[in-house]
């Protein structure tokens, strides 16, 4: 393969120690991580294992985890944790871990995995990833990092960053702000030249530009924006994957300079991703990976989200972190200062931490998931403000009995090794609605009520962005939408989302009513377009990155005055994403059933 890293006087590494490695296998339809010994396993970790905060950096006036208060040496407290994690059923340490104090036990048989952030240190992808500087930088970082680690036997792999985001806007206008000999700037120019044949009218109709009349003089400045109403999103995100697949070119070649036999993980998506982006890692991945927040409080998720991550990326999938949080806990954590999920008692918290982890075990490509995190954050929050019930053990280096005891009850590998049963949906007929089934109508309780299983609507799209959900009572139908669509207002001159760039989700019921077509998302109330159809019918709550909708169609649009079990119904639904960038379609008819 034609090498990426531009040549460099330093001397080469030195060979690496040959040794069995872990590896990756799909079995019987089952994708599993494979020790060095040849046992397979379905990875449970932990992130975050390290002793907190050190005597110097200690706040009492807002306290955390501090390992110096209960141990008298790093040693004792290395020994102490990893019989809890081990007696607790966990088998891998994760990131952000405290792996040389780890490693002075004897007990420390569990493999770990590095996050490397070979992209957040070097600039990469928001600078030009075809400078040598950038490259030099990512490099150096990964062979820092890689050099001491990767003869260790119990090495898993590597990260290659996290939760970078891959934000279409910045990275567009980022793009443009390089100089003209930019190799990034100058491939985005070149994309745009091809998209519009070299005709700047042509460009003008999807984008309106600033500070440059000509592609002759976008070459050397100037910037664009999008016009609403116009395509310009689609060769955006053409570009967002060919710097994607830059990326993961670059630190698969680099990681693998270093060290041959460490798994490539990914670069662990923030509870959310673009399909061009896991697309694009195909090739150079050994395992996608992608942070994974509940979508409900409930700890349940949207179908889509894993099953489609594994369409575009078709490679197993590892959960860099997932998550749940209490009001009640002994380390005063207040939960307000971010979206992770969040019940009232230990008890709650502990069920729901197995329906999230269950969730993953059943899923055939999904080979291990990592919990956030060992010790619960500081009571007024950490650095960034999050202050959340997140830990194994309180500050005060108490373990939660509730979830400690659920995670060892827990045979992982007997359940992952079983044949997923076929998951039920909406053709086996509607289910009914909950009691309120417009109710509760903020982010992590929207829909939680609602039948997620028999009420699923497949798609007829093949890499489907969003969940369709129905249930009905006497007086009417109901449409609940998930969908994760990322709004971006950076790529407005104005940074605003205009009303024809907003979500359209378009209704169909039968074939003799006019449709129904609703805007979404923005932060705005939703707008319907059909003068006949009541607004006060249709709830939404969004938050830039997932938008949550529900539609009541009353038994009238069906041509009852009353519905009732064993009446069937005709739907057909559309939705264009943020800017029309993706489509996804559903229809059929369906029966309705008690």
């Amino acid at each position: 393969m034609l090498s990426l890293i531009p040549s460099s006087p330093q001397a080469q590494p030195t060979p690496q120690k040959a040794g069995p490695a872990f590896s990756l296998s799909q079995q019987n339809g089952v994708w599993w991580l494979i020790r060095p010994d040849g046992t397979r396993f379905f990875s449970l970790g932990v992130c975050c294992v390290n002793p907190g905060d050190s005597f110097l950096d200690y706040n009492p006036k807002n306290p955390g985890y501090a390992a110096w208060q209960h141990y008298p040496n790093a040693e004792a407290w290395a020994d102490a944790t990893l019989a809890r994690l081990q007696t607790w059923g966990f088998t891998t340490i994760g990131g952000w871990s405290d792996y040389a104090a780890l490693k002075r036990s004897k007990r420390m048989r569990m493999p770990y995995a590095l996050v490397l952030h070979l992209g957040s240190t070097s600039g990469a992808p928001w600078f030009d990833m075809w400078d040598r500087k950038v490259i030099a930088r990512m490099e150096e970082v990964a062979k820092s990092q890689i050099l001491p680690v990767r003869d260790d036997p119990r090495l898993l792999g590597y990260y290659t960053d996290n939760e970078m985001g891959w934000w279409n806007a910045a990275l567009f206008t980022m793009t443009l702000d390089q100089p003209p000999q930019s190799g990034q700037r100058q491939r985005l120019i070149k994309l745009l030249r091809a998209t519009y044949r070299d005709d700047w009218n042509r460009l003008r109709k999807d984008f309106v530009p600033e500070g440059a009349q000509s592609f002759a003089t976008l070459e050397r400045k100037g910037k664009l924006y999008l016009r609403p109403g116009g395509d310009g999103v689609k060769p955006l995100k053409r570009f967002i994957g060919m710097v994607a697949a830059r990326y993961y070119a670059l630190v698969r070649q680099i990681v693998r300079k270093y060290d041959k036999r460490g798994l490539i993980l990914g670069d662990r998506y923030q509870s959310f991703y673009y399909p061009e982006v896991a697309r694009a890692a195909r090739p150079y991945v050994d395992a996608i990976s992608s942070n994974v927040n509940a979508d409900w409080n409930d700890g349940t998720l949207a179908r889509f989200y894993l099953a489609t991550l594994y369409r575009l990326a078709r490679k197993p999938i590892a959960v860099g972190e997932f998550y749940m949080a209490a009001m009640a806990n002994r380390s005063g954590n207040k939960n307000s200062s971010s979206g992770f999920p969040v019940v009232q008692t230990q008890q709650e918290r502990a069920a729901n931490f197995r329906t999230t982890l269950e969730t993953f075990v059943r899923t055939p490509y999904v080979v291990g998931a990592d919990w956030f995190q060992f010790y619960d954050e500081p009571p007024h929050g950490r650095g960034d403000g999050e202050d959340y019930n997140m830990g194994l053990v309180d500050i005060h280096d108490c373990p939660y009995p509730e979830l400690t005891a659920t995670a060892a009850g827990l045979d992982l590998n007997r359940a992952h090794a079983q044949p997923s049963p076929p998951r039920p949906n909406v053709l086996g007929g509607v289910p009914r609605a909950p009691k309120a089934p417009l109710g509760h109508w903020k982010m992590r309780e929207a829909l939680q009520d609602w039948d997620h299983e028999r009420g699923f609507v497949p798609p007829q799209s093949p890499v489907p962005l969003a969940d369709l959900y129905l249930c009905w009572d006497e007086g009417a139908v109901y449409l609940g939408l998930y969908a994760m669509d990322p709004i971006e207002e950076g790529y407005y001159r104005d940074k605003k989302i205009p009303e024809e760039d907003r979500v359209e989700w378009t209704l169909q019921v039968g074939s003799k009513t006019p449709p129904i077509q609703i805007r979404l998302g923005a932060g705005r109330k939703p707008a319907v377009s059909c003068g006949s159809f009541d607004p006060g019918n249709v709830v939404c709550v969004d938050d830039n990155v997932r938008c949550v909708a529900a539609v009541r169609l009353p038994c009238a649009l069906f041509g009852k005055q009353k519905l009732q079990a064993g009446d069937t119904i005709q739907l057909s639904t559309r939705l264009l994403t943020f800017a029309r960038a993706y489509r996804m379609d559903w229809a059929g008819t369906y029966r309705l059933v008690e």
